[in-house]
């Protein structure tokens, strides 16, 4: 399986989560593609499932993930498969907002299949990556392979194909 994941971040909590869906990936015998929203190449390259995430400022994504995302509006993203993930406080939703919400609601809008809905991991206000999220972003992402895997109708068993 090709993944190709997209991530912006600001104090390097997301790139963390990105770095670790990669490696994730990778260890189960994907082939893994990570881009900085800002040197993230559109068109994308051909991927079996593509990952989006940001950090979540302001209840919604970052202007270098909303760019990206408008970069985006131009490419046919029809039936891919997608998932979308951000880092934000542990406030509930309506108050913090979702970064992943609103990536997830324009790959749609672009004819992309979401495979699972949008993930957080939680930051506290140092701004740090909580205890066990690293290592809960890694399992999200071999969830969400199993999943787009049995959505395209291959066995879910094989990640690594």
């Amino acid at each position: 399986m090709k993944s190709v994941i997209v991530y912006a971040s600001r104090s390097g909590n997301t790139r963390r989560v990105a770095e670790e869906l990669g490696r994730a990936l990778a260890d189960e015998g994907g082939v893994v593609e990570v881009y900085e929203v800002g040197a993230a190449p559109v068109p994308l390259p051909e991927a079996d499932l593509l990952l989006v995430g940001g950090p979540t400022e302001g209840h919604g994504a970052t202007p270098a993930m909303v760019k990206f995302l408008d970069r985006l509006a131009e490419e046919p993203l029809a039936g891919r498969s997608v998932a979308a993930f951000d880092t934000r406080l542990a406030w509930p939703r309506f108050l913090s907002g979702s970064a992943a919400e609103g990536i997830a609601k324009r790959l749609r809008a672009y004819g992309a299949h979401l495979v699972v809905a949008p993930e957080s991991f939680i930051v506290s206000t140092k701004p740090e990556l909580d205890p066990g999220e690293l290592e809960r972003s890694g399992r999200w992402a071999l969830d969400v392979a199993r999943i787009a895997h049995t959505a395209d109708g291959r066995s879910p068993t094989l990640v690594g194909s």
